[in-house]
């Protein structure tokens, strides 16, 4: 047994270095070949389905999630860690509401759908509000994750902001998405190790291992996984489970993000292949990760010396990570958070590029038939956003905890602009009446609906995207009422009903 004063030693800085090394020389190996900013932001609609859905895992797991479930474990309980069970409903629905029609309209941004069933002003006004939150989401990401290792391990904030949000966004501009892609796919593997590293040692050290573990986390009330509770104020098994619900098929329906990955493969049938694995693969790691907080309470129950009195519970984990693992474990699973981290920006980076490149410069400047000339302008305007974004974020990062409202704008837009977004693209895709004024109007409601619910009560965060997709789409369906029905040309290819007739007519 170790004496729980360790700290970073060499060897883990020398891992920690050839990692990110490694991480940047692997995706600075896909410079070439692009010639379009298809190839850029979609790898030349080549992806097959394993190394999507280690993407999409990787991309949807950031340092937030890595350090935070545990975190709340160690907090409360396990009542959050049911919220994996609605992937196996969620995601099929998302491939039958959604991917499948995008999929087959060769969409690169998520929001062109937005302008061909509807109108322009809807289109522009979600891409934006996209970049907007989504730019605030990687700052936080990366300051999250820097004030934590910075904490415990006594890093400088500034530093890991510096080398997380730089090397990033350097290889994501040279490679485009196959180096988000490919990056992501090591990474996981980095990170998968770095939790089964940190599970192994925490319960490895306790006497008696699991059954001890869970003993020791039952007497202090964290092992209550069910919680029935009606009250909207408190999380409880129905929120995680209903709004869970809206909030991954949120992420897997109409999140640019997300849906680039899937817009990346090169039939539909490898995104349904792709998310089997993901079904299988991400109730496993999160339970992981809930498990990891409940070694942790056992080990630090049976060891309390060992741990700073008053340590906040979201910190234990890498406090563990960094004083009781050993020398070269520790540097892997540091890497494990690093790669979690450099994930998300890299996925974040190369979307809203995406984003501004389609929505605001083709759909403004750039329309006409295409040429060689005009695809090689978009590739050099890609890459020149793409390291603008980067630094964006990292700046941002730089200083979001001494205006620490950004951190809170950040997430209370995007619970808030999450259940309006797919509330409008229900409308969308359902609804043959709905129609771009009423929508739009209606996505306003929706806005302002949630936004009196989230700053006027104490309901829950989980009831936030619930609230949003029922005010938007009861709002825009009846003020639709109020505007002439839309173009044959706006149903024939974007509503569900029609093309679900198609197919089974054969046409």
């Amino acid at each position: 047994m170790n004496t729980g004063t360790i700290g970073f030693t060499t060897l883990d800085w020398t891992i920690l270095v050839v990692y990110v090394a490694g991480s940047a020389a692997l995706g600075s190996l896909f410079v070439r070949g692009q010639k379009s900013s298809e190839d850029f932001f979609l790898a030349g609609r080549s992806l097959w389905w394993f190394p999507m859905a280690l993407s999409v895992i990787a991309t949807d797991f950031s340092a937030i999630s890595f350090l935070g479930v545990p975190g709340y474990v160690v907090a409360r309980d396990l009542v959050l860690d049911v919220q994996p069970l609605v992937f196996l409903w969620v995601l099929p629905l998302a491939q039958l509401l959604f991917l499948r029609m995008f999929h087959g309209l060769e969409l690169i941004s998520a929001y062109e759908y937005l302008e061909r069933r509807f109108n322009l002003p809807l289109r522009t006004a979600c891409s934006l509000l996209f970049i907007c939150v989504r730019t605030g989401w990687m700052a936080t990401a990366l300051y999250a994750t820097s004030v934590a290792l910075t904490q415990v391990a006594g890093w400088q904030t500034s530093s890991c902001i510096l080398v997380i949000g730089g090397i990033t966004t350097v290889y994501s501009a040279l490679g485009g998405m196959k180096a988000v892609i490919w990056t992501d796919v090591a990474q996981f593997f980095v990170f998968m190790a770095g939790i089964a590293l940190v599970f192994a040692r925490s319960l490895g050290s306790v006497p008696g291992g699991i059954v001890e573990v869970w003993h020791a986390a039952a007497r202090h009330g964290h092992t209550r996984i069910f919680d029935w509770n009606l009250d909207p104020t408190r999380v409880s098994s129905f929120g995680v489970l209903i709004g869970g619900t809206f909030l991954v098929l949120i992420s897997y329906g109409v999140d640019q993000i997300i849906i680039q990955r899937y817009l990346s493969a090169r039939s539909s049938a490898e995104i349904r292949r792709s998310m089997v694995l993901q079904m299988s693969v991400t109730p496993v790691i999160m339970w992981m990760l809930a498990l990891t907080g409940l070694a942790l309470v056992g080990f630090y129950s049976r060891f309390p010396d060992r741990i700073p009195r008053g340590l906040e519970a979201d910190k234990w984990f890498p406090y563990f990570i960094v004083h009781e693992l050993p020398p070269g474990v520790s540097g892997t699973v540091i890497a494990g958070v690093f790669a979690a981290t450099m994930s998300s920006i890299s996925s974040g980076v190369n979307s809203i590029t995406a984003a501004c490149v389609i929505d605001f410069y083709r759909r403004f400047f750039g329309r006409g038939a295409r040429s060689d000339a005009q695809d090689a302008r978009e590739l050099r305007i890609s890459r020149a956003l793409t390291l603008f974004w980067g630094l964006v974020a990292t700046l941002l990062g730089l200083v979001v905890g001494r205006i620490g409202v950004i951190t809170l704008i950040a997430k209370t837009l995007s619970g808030f602009f999450g259940g309006v977004l797919l509330g409008v693209f229900l409308l969308g895709i359902l609804s043959r009446r709905s129609n771009g004024p009423g929508v739009f109007l209606g996505g306003l409601l929706g806005f302002a609906t949630i936004a009196a619910v989230g700053l006027g009560t104490r309901v829950n965060l989980f009831w936030y995207a619930p609230i949003g997709v029922a005010s938007t789409v009861a709002a825009g369906a009846l003020l639709s009422l109020a505007f002439p029905p839309p173009a044959t040309d706006k149903l024939e290819r974007y509503t569900l009903p029609r093309r679900a007739h198609a197919r089974s007519t054969g046409a």
